[in-house]
């Protein structure tokens, strides 16, 4: 995680606590980004391992929008950022490992208002410019539980790109729909809320209130 309890970023020998008061070790190597590591594991049942991937997305949000703790039926969470737009607090959850279609009704129904981030670098994906600002995906081996989303979906395919799904596929095989962008467009509307022409789908995803 980027942050202690308080805030703090680590440093090196530094040590803390947690949002539930278990303590932290500073991690400060000089390969991956400096992080905390809990010293017994994480009760949220909605974690997941994190990568230098997760710290990456969290490390462009402020502090007090980072890893911040809701309670959903008596049980404590930790969301990974958060995002104003609109006026509306939404959740911004980066998913590196698999999710079960469970899990996923379980964050979207306790986060009410939401965004995933999924990890696709290095998957076969195919995309295709069809027009209008939209793309063709032809996903070859997908992750069939997304198709139980909701909520807004963004695919992160590395190289700063991104693909806002407005259409998922009735079947595995079939094809997917999303406007391309890149990292700072979606920077604009994280840390700002500030949309224009290349996150309009992201845009018109959130006043519809569903993907």
């Amino acid at each position: 995680m980027m942050y202690d309890k308080h805030g703090n970023r680590p440093t090196p020998g530094a040590k803390s606590i947690d949002y539930d008061d278990t303590q932290l070790i500073a991690k400060c190597g000089n390969i991956k980004i400096h992080h905390w590591a809990r010293e017994v594991a994480d009760p949220d049942t909605w974690h997941e391992p994190e990568t230098d991937w997760h710290r990456a997305w969290k490390s462009i949000f402020k502090p007090e929008n980072t890893e911040q703790t809701i309670t959903v039926d008596g049980i404590k969470h930790r969301m990974d950022a958060q995002a104003f737009l609109n006026g509306t607090r939404y959740a911004v959850e980066f998913q590196h490992s698999h999710i079960s279609p469970d899990e996923i009704r379980q964050r979207e129904d306790g986060y009410k208002n939401m965004i995933w981030v999924f990890d696709c670098i290095g998957k076969d994906i195919d995309v295709t410019y069809i027009g209008n600002g939209i793309n063709r995906l032809h996903w070859k081996r997908p992750r069939q539980s997304i198709f139980w989303c909701n909520n807004p979906v963004l695919l992160d395919v590395g190289d700063t790109r991104l693909y806002q799904i407005i259409s998922m596929p009735e079947y595995a095989n079939d094809y997917w729909y999303g406007c391309g962008c890149v990292l700072k467009d979606i920077k604009e509307v994280f840390l700002h809320g500030v949309f224009n022409k290349y996150t309009k789908g992201l845009e018109s995803l959130i006043k519809e209130g569903a993907a």
